[in-house]
């Protein structure tokens, strides 16, 4: 129990002592040097990792509209990405599509 009590008094002193978070200005991510529009529905779900295996961080777009999964392959770096065309993610050659609204 001391312990537990312990654990929580320093978390309180942390956030008591943190400087309020300041964030930057939004961007809006982009492929073919135009902003990502998931269409109908929005809500798009972003998600960055290594899909392909080359070391960079891809892109994974979940849309709500159907429950698709777009793929968009990082052709620059992990720290100044470049997005294309996207690819659906698909299994045994059909769309992935997974339960949405």
């Amino acid at each position: 129990m001391t312990t537990r009590l312990s654990a929580l008094l320093v978390l309180f002193a942390l956030v008591a002592l943190a400087e309020t978070p300041a964030f930057d200005a939004p961007v809006e991510i982009e492929a073919n040097g135009t902003p990502i529009n998931v269409g109908t529905g929005g809500n798009a779900s972003p998600f960055l990792v290594d899909w392909n295996g080359d070391g960079k961080q891809d892109l994974l777009l979940g849309q709500y509209l159907y429950g698709k999964i777009r793929f968009y392959a990082n052709t620059g770096t992990n720290f100044d990405p470049t997005f294309g065309d996207f690819q659906y993610l698909q299994a045994d050659g059909s769309d992935i599509s997974l339960t949405y609204g």
